[in-house]
């Protein structure tokens, strides 16, 4: 049977192709896009020339390269500032932190609030996200909003559209993207925020993370975002990957999603501190943590206090059980630690590579090593971001942007 390729589906998939290297790669001279994506010379500048048209890219002089040949300055092309913004949004426990961003990726408003996201109901959580993103967007005036993005902390549809459960608040199957539809007439997703970190560390260096790999949580919960083979791995319902919900041990500490014996019931920051300060592991975890505890157990145990020194070895064991089980399932894979827990890895590293063990099975040239990042909140707003740009690059794909925009113009 021939398969016919129709020229427009050519065309959208150059233009695809071009957009993707300039987001992976930035700002490039035409030369370069050719060289990196294979496209001919003849393909890249028509395909540029026509986003240029539409106000997608812009030409810039190349002030950080040598002149060419005839020494004029070499031109680069990269995306208009001002064609689009988008929202980012990141909901955490008691905290929201909101940024709007631009086209290139750059922050141009931003706000945070705290909150006792536990006493909200589902509307007032909403509403909530909606004022503090209101308030960041009246200082936004020029670009046009084209998409939202909120990471939280939590499992979301695989649909990307849905809050189904968190230990956040009380409330479950949040409709969060309807709610920011409706109010603000754009598109919108609500994603996982450990799902939002890896995406993040990938964009921010692809040479370590890349094709395998998981970016764990380590703060009040436990979480992760896992890629495998250069692809997020997701549920066929729900957003996945919740590791610190494996069990650990069967019928154990109480945890915050009212099972027991997870992973997250001996990691948790909640967790360390109930065990330190020798709270029987059925005891309710603490909705608030007040981190000048959590700084008191850590001081202790570098003091060699025995309870504050079992805690982060339960913890370590804990964690590094459920990477065992991992490896096990599939291959080994480089780990990112990040999050307020990575302060406490070197009382916790021993227990989890011992726990871990024999688990790479003679695997040869397998990196399993732990790299370690404090601030998970900046993360997961990059992540959020450079989902909602590939959201606009594949609008554009389609040629749907540029038509809009195009009949804009005309109309000016």
């Amino acid at each position: 049977m021939t398969t016919i390729v129709r020229p427009e589906t050519i065309r959208r998939q150059n233009r695809s192709t071009v957009l993707a290297a300039l987001r992976a790669d930035g700002q490039m001279s035409r030369t370069k896009i050719s060289q990196i994506t294979g496209l001919s010379a003849a393909t890249v500048t028509a395909i540029t020339a026509d986003l240029i048209s539409a106000n997608v890219l812009i030409s810039l002089t190349d002030a950080d390269h040598t002149p060419s040949p005839r020494g004029r300055p070499r031109v680069v092309l990269g995306f208009n500032p001002e064609f689009a913004c988008i929202g980012v949004i990141a909901l955490q426990l008691n905290k929201i932190s909101v940024s709007i961003r631009d086209y290139q990726g750059a922050s141009i408003a931003e706000d945070t609030t705290n909150i006792l996201t536990r006493e909200l109901s589902g509307d007032q959580l909403l509403s909530a996200l909606s004022s503090l993103f209101e308030k960041a967007m009246s200082d936004v005036t020029c670009q046009p909003l084209m998409h939202i993005a909120v990471g939280v902390q939590g499992t979301t549809d695989v649909t990307d559209k849905e809050l189904l459960w968190s230990p956040i608040t009380r409330e479950m199957n949040v409709p969060i993207a309807e709610h920011f539809t409706k109010l603000f007439g754009v598109t919108a997703s609500a994603h996982n925020d450990c799902n939002m970190i890896a995406c993040a560390l990938r964009y921010n260096e692809p040479e370590i993370y890349h094709s395998d790999f998981a970016a764990i949580l380590l703060s009040h919960g436990i979480g992760m975002g896992l890629y495998q083979n250069g692809h997020l791995v997701k549920g066929k319902y729900s957003s996945a990957s919740e590791f610190g919900h494996m069990v650990h041990i069967p019928d154990g500490a109480l945890c915050r999603c009212g099972r027991h014996g997870c992973i997250e019931a001996y990691a948790g920051d909640y967790a360390i501190i109930r065990r330190a300060t020798c709270e029987d592991g059925q005891s309710s975890p603490i909705d608030d943590i007040r981190y000048e505890l959590l700084d008191q157990v850590l001081q202790n145990a570098g003091e060699n206090d025995a309870d504050a020194l079992a805690a982060y070895q339960e913890a370590g064991e804990a964690i590094g059980a459920g990477l065992a089980s991992l490896y096990a399932l599939i291959d080994p894979f480089p780990v990112a630690f990040i999050g307020s827990g990575t302060r406490a890895h070197t009382l916790m590293d021993d227990a989890i590579n011992k726990a871990v063990g024999s688990s790479q099975f003679n695997l040869p040239s397998i990196d399993t090593s732990f790299r370690y990042y404090l601030e998970e909140t900046p993360l997961i707003t990059t992540g959020c971001a450079i989902t909602a740009l590939k959201v606009i690059d594949e609008n554009i794909r389609t040629s749907l942007l540029l038509e809009k925009n195009r009949s804009l113009q005309s109309v000016g």
